[in-house]
């Protein structure tokens, strides 16, 4: 049973008033060519239908009243035939579109644009969106995403999360599967204040492969090459003033260097790769040869 069938399934008198009242509407509607114009004339059909005395149908009335009005704005112009999405990245169209929930009967004059606006912030990549009518016939979204900042592993499994430490996703496309992944004990409770301070390091940044938080005190980068840096439980971004200032000066990642300590202010401590110790054992023994046969 369609809309307009249920609404004027009453007594005869009540269906002879509801549809003189449809008709009005769809010949008022059919001779708009003003939006706000079309208002005054969608008042007639509810007013009328909202007259009768339905008793216990009220309810079931007012629910087929909607549909109907919406099934006669939409055959007289207003009827929502695109859709412009303007701020997708990482989400899918396909998906805003299933969100929004418009159908072949939807009219832009009676889309409740606030709840599809809260059914597209419930997409995972979302931070904001709007969403408001283009008369006579259209329906405008933009939305904001969310920016990726690193790879969490929390409780089994990897998402994706902001600089604030928000997550936004498990599901990881090869596209941020190279963003730094931060692990360790404590790693998601700590992140947030971490990230602040590499974030402020974009050189530093830019070199990390990895977070690692070591006994829920302290943070160890793991940076490409191979190199590890290790920081103190304080004085975080002291320390990677310093790591940005030898990677800028002394090309320090590019050394034959496996591990550089930080975590004294004072005191430089840094590993060299086995090649090098071994390289440089061989030097010494050269040398020690060359004295002795002197």
């Amino acid at each position: 049973m369609s809309a307009l069938t249920r609404l004027f399934h009453f007594s005869r008198t009540q269906r002879i008033r509801a549809q003189s009242a449809y008709r009005f509407s769809v010949s008022a509607l059919k001779s708009v060519r003003h939006p706000n114009a079309l208002l005054s004339s969608l008042v007639v059909l509810p007013v009328l239908v909202g007259g009768f005395s339905f008793g216990e149908r009220t309810a079931e009335a007012r629910e087929a009243a909607g549909q109907s009005l919406a099934y006669v704005a939409a055959n007289a112009g207003f009827g929502v035939d695109a859709i412009r999405i303007e701020g997708l990245r990482d989400t899918r169209e396909g998906d805003v579109l299933d969100y929004l929930a418009v159908t072949p009967t939807t009219s832009v004059l009676g889309f409740d644009i606030d709840a599809a606006r809260d059914r597209v912030l419930a997409l995972p990549w979302v931070k904001e969106a709007s969403v408001r009518r283009v008369y006579p016939n259209q329906l405008m979204v933009e939305i904001e995403e969310h920016a990726p900042f690193a790879r969490m592993l929390q409780r089994g499994r990897v998402h994706l999360v902001t600089v604030e430490g928000e997550e936004i996703t498990d599901e990881i496309t090869d596209v941020h599967a190279g963003l730094p992944l931060v692990v360790g004990e404590g790693a998601p409770g700590e992140a947030t204040a971490f990230f602040a301070h590499l974030a402020a390091r974009p050189h530093v940044l830019g070199s990390v492969v990895a977070l690692e938080r070591v006994g829920d005190r302290r943070w160890t980068l793991h940076m490409r090459e191979d190199v590890q840096v290790h920081l103190p439980e304080l004085e975080v971004d002291a320390a990677l003033v310093r790591l940005e200032e030898m990677m800028r000066r002394e090309a320090v990642l590019e050394r034959a260097i496996t591990v550089i300590d930080l975590r004294s202010p004072d005191q430089l401590v840094v590993q060299l790769t086995d090649a090098a110790v071994e390289a440089m054992s061989e030097e010494a023994e050269g040398l020690t040869a060359a004295r002795g046969g002197a």
